[in-house]
């Protein structure tokens, strides 16, 4: 009897709890442990929702020229101590963050100021206070998908982080080549294996 009841419990927690079925809905497997044929389709319908917005084929004379009068913060010393020592800061109307180093959480290795006016757009600075890169929000972070275009300081595209309705952050080179994708903070190749070296 006792035999019975364990088969028993076995099939209802595999139908109940399944990651493939769940209420009769197939949910689509992790990036890394699924076949190849199911990568390559999620890669083409994401690189084709992109392409259809235009951002790979953006003049970036536009953001250029949108870009120059951030070239340099004026107020980066005051910023750089809010970020190192909480010092409260005298001017309003901004958010400023520190962005460290991903195998140091300690290093400083730039910082991004997101102004209130303009909260989808968030100019990064190195540590003297210079234009490192433009980072610009298409969509809502709170809805799937969404996307992120990374540009450089002389407004051409470096990047593009699409956020997709897996669950999942796929990143895509400026000519639309897929640079990898991100699983639980790591980056994964085209066939799902790990890239021993990740730098953004």
């Amino acid at each position: 009897m006792k035999k019975y009841f364990i088969i028993l419990f076995c099939i209802i927690f595999t139908f109940a709890f399944c990651p493939e079925t769940i209420a009769g809905v197939r949910v689509q497997k992790d990036y890394r442990f699924t076949t190849q044929q199911d990568r390559n389709k999620r890669i083409e319908v994401y690189h084709e929702y992109l392409e259809k917005t235009g951002i790979f084929d953006e003049s970036h004379y536009k953001y250029k020229s949108d870009f120059k009068k951030f070239q340099k913060d004026e107020n980066y010393q005051e910023n750089l101590k809010h970020i190192k020592h909480g010092k409260e800061l005298s001017k309003t109307g901004y958010k400023v963050r520190g962005n460290y180093y991903q195998m140091a959480d300690k290093i400083l290795a730039n910082y991004s100021v997101i102004y209130d006016n303009d909260p989808n757009t968030e100019y990064v600075y190195n540590t003297f206070g210079k234009l490192y890169q433009v980072i610009i929000l298409f969509g809502d972070d709170n809805v799937l998908p969404y996307y992120k275009a990374v540009y450089a300081f002389n407004g051409y595209l470096q990047k593009v982080h699409f956020y997709a309705v897996d669950g999942y952050e796929y990143i895509f080179l400026a000519n639309g080549d897929l640079q990898g994708v991100v699983v639980d903070n790591k980056l994964y190749n085209q066939v799902g294996r790990p890239f021993k070296v990740w730098l953004l």
